[in-house]
């Protein structure tokens, strides 16, 4: 009956320290894994959420409206002027839609298949599914970029980019970490058009521009 019980024993000693080891090895080369796939998941959904925000607020916000004003004469324009207002009010309804999407999406959570965490590539896919959670760690911020570039013959396009920078936490089991998403949409854009020269020349690089001079690379 004592070696039954010694036996008994030993098989569970075996068996705990097996799931121990188990654990341990998990934890040790699963977790970065996990981690990884957990961030380029939500970096995709926080991007395409604040993307379809922007698009959202310009399709219905009046202030997405006349951001520039725009003075010219009979030679032409020659001022563009920003609306600050307005800029400003579009850009604040697009964080805090942009906020919204993203709290909205953390709730539901991004899943991942134990067979993709695992790394082998027979299992890719397959499996129960992890359910990570994340949430916005802060406000969403704002930036605006201006680019003037030539858009043909005596033309320049004028673009307004709205970018949005989130920073987003993300839950795993015993630990959390984040990752910062940017977004960026046009939400203003202007075609300049000047006078049309009489003659118009196409210099690529430095040798065609060499070539146009009289007497240089002459035999």
């Amino acid at each position: 009956m004592k070696k039954a019980v010694k036996k008994l024993l030993i098989v569970v000693i075996i068996i705990f320290v097996v799931i121990a080891a188990g654990f341990v090895y998990i934890n040790a080369n699963l977790r970065p894994v996990l981690a990884g796939l957990s961030a380029a998941r939500v970096e995709s959904v926080a991007a395409k959420a604040m993307n379809q925000a922007i698009l959202d607020v310009i399709s219905t916000d009046s202030a997405a409206q006349a951001l520039l004003d725009v003075y010219s004469n009979d030679h032409g324009v020659y001022l563009l002027q920003a609306n600050s207002g307005k800029l400003n009010t579009l850009s604040a309804d697009c964080a805090d839609a942009a906020l919204e999407r993203i709290m909205q999406l953390g709730e539901q959570g991004v899943s991942i298949p134990i067979g993709t965490v695992s790394g082998i590539p027979l299992f890719s896919g397959i499996g129960p599914k992890i359910t990570l959670k994340f949430t916005p760690a802060g406000a969403v911020q704002t930036s605006f970029d201006s680019e003037f570039r030539s858009a043909g013959i005596n033309q320049t396009l004028h673009r307004i980019t709205l970018r949005l920078t989130a920073t987003i936490r993300i839950i795993l089991p015993g630990q959390s970490h984040t990752v910062t998403v940017v977004a960026e949409a046009a939400i203003a854009e202007n075609i300049i058009v000047g006078d049309v020269p009489s003659a118009y020349t196409n210099v690529a690089n430095e040798e065609d521009l060499l070539n146009l001079v009289p007497g240089v690379n002459d035999p």
